[in-house]
């Protein structure tokens, strides 16, 4: 069944790269910037479904893996179990052993031939042999029978559960194969689900780049043409219609001055309460949000990791610049674990080293898109944060 599912799982991952199509770099009019962009915004929409049902699949294989971890120390506690009980027999049968020669000894120590058959009997190749030869040579009683009886019992039950033993340690680390694989798998789904998803960001802001800088060319296009039609119209008037446009153009030059003045002053006033308006926008979404894979779609509540991080800064002005958590552990500088403060990237190690990222809010918390909670916030004391957290912290805000 495993073997099976991650079958269709990496068909469908590679399934997902297989339509992200390049896009010429030849065309650079406004309007086929614009249809590239939209056959970008397509395919997204395309992989974004298929990455949710590989999604699916990974929380499918989680539980499985889960499940494997279970059995595995299950069949530990029945093997040490099984070799308990062996031991046990063991001992049994060594002291039956000892005493039925014992017997044999010293029934037949008397007599002229208890030597002869004495010899044939501790002649014997195994103890197996042993029985057999004293039950042909010799006419035991009772109680000496049943005790022969219960050794033959015993060495069956000792070679039956010898057999289970090796049973049980073998199926054992068939299961804990299988639990490698699956964690494989799951890695390098994860590996193709980011490479998918940067392919077509990177060809999203190739796209937008270029918009912007026809954008900016069409600008400085339109300035310059008003430029030279006031130019003309300052030419073409009387001396009192010009001195009466100097005076318009002076207080709309005045009035611009002061816009930068005011501009300035709030930027100002952001980058002193970045930190808390950085918090309190990502605890808008606290409670009403569903963790979804690659995705930073603040309209329909959904988020993963680092795209919740990514929309909390961009709500300060930052643009941090990566849209993975592969790429936010080296944006900003590292600091200690001992050192950090709100507004640091706390890194976990998941699924793989720096695999999940969120914010530091202070308070030995932090509050971050989690795939269990959607964005909520959450104590790094936690025992499985604690245990995935290694002391990888990145600050942003100096």
């Amino acid at each position: 069944m495993g073997k099976k599912l991650n079958v269709k799982v990496a068909g469908l991952c590679v399934g997902c790269l297989m339509v992200i199509t390049p896009l010429t770099a030849s065309a650079e009019s406004k309007s086929d910037l614009n249809n590239q962009k939209q056959s970008i915004a397509e395919q997204k929409q395309k992989v974004q479904g298929d990455l949710d049902q590989v999604n699916q699949k990974i929380q499918k294989l989680t539980g499985q893996i889960s499940k494997k971890q279970i059995a595995i120390g299950q069949t530990q506690d029945e093997v040490e179990a099984v070799r308990k009980d062996i031991s046990k027999t063991k001992a049994r049968i060594a002291d039956r052993e000892n005493l039925l020669k014992k017997r044999l000894n010293s029934v037949y120590k008397q007599g002229d031939s208890s030597l002869s058959y004495l010899e044939v009997l501790f002649g014997s190749k195994d103890f197996g042999d042993f029985i057999n030869r004293a039950t042909a040579l010799y006419k035991l009683n009772k109680g000496d029978q049943e005790m022969i009886e219960k050794q033959k019992e015993d060495q069956e039950l000792l070679k039956k559960e010898e057999a289970k033993v090796n049973d049980k340690l073998k199926k054992s680390q068939e299961d804990l194969n299988d639990l490698q694989k699956l964690v494989g798998t799951i890695e390098d789904l994860q590996s193709q689900k980011e490479a998918a998803l940067a392919s077509l960001n990177s060809k999203e802001d190739s796209i937008n780049s270029k918009l912007d800088k026809l954008a900016k060319e069409e600008a400085e296009k339109k300035a310059e043409a008003q430029k030279q039609a006031e130019t003309t119209a300052k030419t073409a008037v009387a001396t009192s219609s010009s001195s009466q446009k100097n005076k318009t153009l002076s207080a709309s030059n005045t009035s611009s001055s002061s816009s930068d003045i005011k501009q300035f002053a709030y930027t100002s006033s952001m980058t002193s309460g970045s930190v808390s308006d950085l918090i309190n926008s990502g605890k808008r979404f606290i409670g009403n949000t569903t963790y979804v894979f690659g995705a930073m779609d603040p309209a329909g509540h959904k988020f993963d990791c680092s795209g919740f991080v990514n929309w909390a800064f961009q709500q300060i002005g930052i643009n941090l610049g990566a849209r993975s958590t592969s790429g936010l552990q080296y944006v900003g500088s590292q600091v200690s674990a001992s050192s950090m403060k709100p507004g640091d990237l706390v890194f976990f190690d998941t699924y793989k080293h720096n695999g999940h990222v969120a914010i530091y809010i202070g308070g030995g918390q932090f509050i971050g898109s989690q795939s269990s909670t959607g964005v909520a916030i959450a104590s790094m004391g936690n025992s499985y944060w604690n245990a995935h957290f290694h002391g990888y912290v990145r600050r942003i805000l100096q």
